[in-house]
């Protein structure tokens, strides 16, 4: 799917990925902000199914883009 981000979400104390599909960094990053201020989960669905983060628990967020292979940064956690 054109203009979608690929966003790996890293937890504390864990080498492995959660991987979503974004479409907006920004909106992302916001929104995954204001759930951490809340102490809420991030709920995210696609066709594989439904999983719930805890967002206090969210260490790392890469960002890559499917055309580029490029990864960056968005937001890592001063815990």
């Amino acid at each position: 799917m054109a203009g979608t981000l690929k966003a790996r979400i890293y937890m504390v104390g864990s080498t492995s990925a959660i991987e979503v599909d974004i479409k907006d960094k920004e909106k992302f990053l916001d929104e995954i902000k204001n759930l951490t201020s809340a102490n809420e989960f991030y709920i995210h669905k696609d066709d594989e199914g439904e999983i719930a983060v805890n967002t206090s628990l969210i260490q790392i967020i890469e960002f890559s883009d499917d055309g580029d292979n490029k990864r960056g940064a968005g937001l890592v956690s001063n815990r």
